[in-house]
C-alpha cells in the first residue's frame, strides 16, 4: 500500500502539478536494426523526446502538431516518466507503407543481480514521416488510432466512446452530461468546452487505448478503475458504471480550475460530488462507519497515512475516500466554497493536514482525540446511523 500511495500521489493532483522525471538511460532491445535509415531515424527521435518528455517537444519539432489531437493534447502517457530506464523494445511499420510506425518503450528498474525486474509501464507511440522533421519523423498520440472505430454519441459538452461491446446507456448520458454543468455552477468555474469519456469493459482497454499496454492498477479497483488525464479526457473501465463514472468527470472539471495541493481534497471532492467505485456517496458514509466499527481502534491518522492494521487495499483505499468526503461536506457546510478553497491548498504532508483540520472544521478542541471522536461521530451521523 505505501508503494502505491506514490503511484496514487502522482495521479489525485491537478495535472498541471504533475512532475515528468526522464529516464536516466535509454536503451535499444535486441531485435531492432538500426543499421536501417527509418529505424535509425526512429530510435533517435525517440531518445531525444525522452531527454526531455513534456510539452516543449513541440517547439523542439519532435511531436507532431499535424492534428488537433496532438496539437492540443500529445502524450497521455505521462505516468511513464518517473525517473524509470528506459528500453526501447519495439518499432514496426503500422500497416502497409513506411510513414506511421508503432513504437513500444518498457520502463522498469532491475536489482543489483539483475534477476529481478520491477516494470512500470509498457508505452505505445507513433512515428510518422513528416517533410521538415529534424529526424525525418515526429510522434504522435496513441488515442485517435486505437479509438477511430469506437462508436460515439455527444449530448451537451461530451461526447462518449464506446469500445467494441460497450453499448450506450441514454438515462446515464443524459445524468453525466447535466452533471458537468451543476459541479461547473457550484464551484463558481468556467465548465469545460469539451470532454471525451471513453467507455471500456476494463481499465486495461481503455489505458491501452491513450498508449499505456501496461501500467500498475490499485488493487482496490479490481481491474474496474477510471482515470480523469489532462485535455478534457476520462477514462471509464467499468462497465457496470459505463457513463455514470462521474466521480472522474468531477476531477475532469475542477483539476484544472479549482486546483489542488492534497489527495485528501482531490478524491474527497470527487466522492462527494460523484460517491466512488460504483457506491453513492450516501453508501460511502455507511461504508466508512462499517470499517470504523470492524476496527474500534481506528484513527483518522491511520487512515490518512493509508496505514490501516490488517486492512485489504479495497478496504483502505475505501476508509480514505469516504473520510475525505466527510470532511469536504464539513467545510463546505461550515464555509462554502471559500473553505473548500482553503481546504485544496493545505500541504499533502498527513502531519500537516491532521494539525489544519481542526481549524477547517471548526473544532474547538485541536488534539488528535477530539479529531477522531468527531470523525467518528460524523461518519455514524452522515451514515444515518447514530
Amino acid at each position: 500500500m505505501r508503494a502505491l500511495g506514490f503511484l496514487f500521489a502522482f495521479v489525485a493532483v491537478a495535472p498541471a502539478a504533475r512532475t515528468q522525471v526522464a529516464p536516466p538511460a535509454v536503451s535499444v532491445s535486441f531485435g531492432i536494426d538500426t543499421t536501417i535509415t527509418d529505424i535509425r531515424d526512429i530510435v533517435r527521435l525517440v531518445r531525444a523526446y525522452l531527454a526531455k518528455p513534456d510539452s516543449s517537444a513541440r517547439s523542439r519539432g519532435l511531436w507532431s502538431t499535424a492534428t488537433d489531437f496532438d496539437r492540443r493534447i500529445g502524450d497521455l502517457t505521462t505516468e511513464a516518466y518517473q525517473g524509470f530506464p528506459a528500453t526501447i523494445v519495439s518499432v514496426a511499420s503500422d500497416g502497409p507503407g513506411d510513414s506511421v510506425y508503432v513504437v513500444r518503450v518498457l520502463y522498469a528498474r532491475a536489482d543489483s543481480t539483475g534477476r529481478n525486474i520491477s516494470p512500470l509501464a509498457l508505452q505505445r507511440l507513433y512515428s510518422v514521416r513528416e517533410p521538415g522533421a529534424l529526424f525525418n519523423f515526429r510522434l504522435s498520440g496513441a488515442l485517435p488510432r486505437l479509438t477511430r472505430q469506437w462508436e460515439q454519441r455527444t449530448k451537451g459538452r461530451v461526447t462518449f466512446w464506446y469500445a467494441p461491446g460497450q453499448q450506450p446507456n441514454p438515462a446515464k448520458i443524459s445524468q453525466t452530461s447535466s452533471f458537468v454543468d451543476s459541479v461547473a455552477s457550484l464551484f463558481q468555474v468556467p465548465p469545460p468546452k469539451h470532454l471525451d469519456m471513453y467507455v471500456g469493459r476494463s481499465f486495461e482497454e481503455v489505458q491501452r487505448a491513450i498508449g499505456l499496454d501496461f501500467f500498475p492498477e490499485a488493487s482496490a479497483d479490481r481491474g474496474r478503475g477510471g482515470r480523469a488525464v489532462f485535455g478534457g479526457i476520462v477514462l471509464a473501465g467499468n462497465p457496470a458504471i459505463g457513463e455514470g463514472y462521474v466521480h472522474e468527470v468531477a476531477h475532469a472539471i475542477l483539476g484544472p480550475t479549482f486546483p489542488s495541493r492534497n489527495r485528501l481534497f482531490a478524491e474527497g471532492i470527487a466522492t462527494w460530488l460523484g460517491g466512488s467505485r460504483g457506491r453513492t456517496t450516501q453508501e460511502m458514509y455507511a461504508r466508512l462507519h462499517q470499517i470504523q466499527l470492524a476496527h474500534s481502534s481506528l484513527t483518522l491518522a491511520q487512515v490518512l497515512n493509508d496505514d490501516i492494521p490488517d486492512a485489504q487495499a479495497e478496504e483502505t483505499t475505501e476508509a480514505f475516500y469516504a473520510t475525505a468526503a466527510v470532511v469536504v461536506d464539513a467545510v463546505y457546510r461550515r464555509a462554502g466554497i471559500t473553505g473548500l478553497r482553503a481546504l485544496a491548498q493545505l500541504s499533502n504532508d498527513p502531519k500537516v493536514l491532521l494539525s489544519a483540520l481542526p481549524a477547517q472544521l471548526g473544532l474547538t478542541a485541536s488534539d488528535q482525540s477530539a479529531l477522531d471522536s468527531w470523525w467518528r461521530a460524523q461518519a455514524a451521523r452522515m451514515s444515518g446511523k447514530r
